[in-house]
């Protein structure tokens, strides 16, 4: 295939990498130096889930949350039974109404990584042009919590409600930080809720998820100019996902791209629309720490290669392309994970010397 010219995308070199936030390092420094010590890829504030289970990513967000209470020894959300429901709901539309991001914000002892990152970089003379946050989907979110009976939280309207509230201005709380920072914003939601959707075993329709998600998006978007994305690290409906109101939509692209090119087209109107793909061609379920970049280039060659024969623009797939690991880290060992680091800064490097 013939290489294009090069551009960027959104001010972002074809490639760029960034990772997805879970890591098992347990010191916040030590986490935030490891990220900051590649260059090529954009620094992302770290969820320490070895640390503390409260960064876990479904108690991490759970603190402004109206009837929701964290079980920190098992790491799950539970509804609280004891929640003064009308009066807990008055407070958090208070608190929404008014804009009050210092009631949204992320808590040192839920997100010590976020913190930690901020302060480190406050001390650089020159910001990073990029950071790169997160929050938990709220889908994901919904459907892991359970109510009385056999109801899921995303099943009471009045409580996702607040989900989505909640969920949307901690993002803004993330992104109006790295503002302050001087540093242009990456802001994923996470949902690993929504591998498998689609199948005939979901018990979301495909209306409900596209409101939920819409409305998350356009709460981050009304405020802010932030990129936003969407990791799945599942298969998934793509032709629902890649219609969404995103600016990149990210994969597994090791262990399910065959199954992502089946929506060729879907793919080529999302990249028409000036979106990106982040590609999850760093492995992490199954890694060996042996994968060479030369590997993982070779099977994203094969990969655009399929999807050019299928009509796609080259120019647009390599100009709009990012590279993350498949999945986040946390539960992988320390020096695995550092070599998978590395190996995403070699394989970026590698992907803008071949394709650019």
């Amino acid at each position: 295939m013939a290489s294009p010219d090069r551009r960027t995308w959104k001010g972002l070199p074809p490639f760029s990498a960034t990772g997805i936030g879970s890591v098992p390092f347990p010191d916040p420094k030590e986490a935030c130096r490891i990220v900051l010590a590649h260059r090529e890829v954009i620094p992302f504030w770290p969820q320490l889930v070895r640390k503390d289970p409260r960064e876990d990513m479904l108690l991490q967000y759970s603190p402004p949350l109206p009837c929701l209470t964290g079980k920190a020894e098992a790491t799950a959300l539970v509804f609280d039974p004891g929640c003064r429901r009308e009066e807990a709901l008055v407070g958090f539309y208070e608190r929404f109404l008014a804009e009050d991001l210092d009631y949204f914000s992320l808590r040192p002892e839920y997100a010590a990584g976020f913190f930690t990152m901020r302060e480190l970089l406050k001390g650089r003379p020159q910001p990073p042009h990029w950071l790169k946050g997160q929050i938990v989907g709220p889908i994901t979110l919904g459907m892991s919590v359970k109510l009385e009976g056999d109801r899921f939280l995303i099943h009471d309207p009045e409580l996702m409600d607040t989900v989505i509230k909640g969920l949307a201005f901690q993002a803004v709380f993330q992104i109006k930080s790295f503002e302050g920072l001087g540093a242009r914003s990456i802001l994923f939601l996470d949902e690993p809720g929504l591998s498998g959707y689609g199948s005939a075993f979901s018990p979301l329709t495909e209306e409900e998820v596209r409101r939920i998600l819409g409305e998350t998006i356009a709460l981050i978007r009304e405020r802010s100019q932030a990129l936003i994305g969407l990791h799945c690290c599942g298969n998934s409906d793509w032709s629902l996902l890649l219609s969404l109101d995103l600016d990149i939509i990210n994969l597994d692209a090791y262990g399910y791209g065959p199954s992502f090119l089946l929506y060729a087209e879907d793919i080529q109107r999302f990249l028409e629309r000036d979106k990106a793909v982040a590609w999850g061609i760093v492995p992490t379920a199954g890694a060996t720490g042996r994968e060479e970049a030369e590997d993982l280039l070779k099977r994203l060659e094969g990969y655009f290669h399929d999807l050019v024969e299928k009509g796609l623009d080259p120019e647009r797939l390599y100009t709009q392309a990012l590279l993350t690991p498949a999945c986040g880290m946390g539960t992988l060992s320390e020096d695995l994970a550092l070599k998978l680091l590395a190996l995403l800064a070699e394989t970026s490097r590698s992907a803008q010397e071949r394709f650019s």
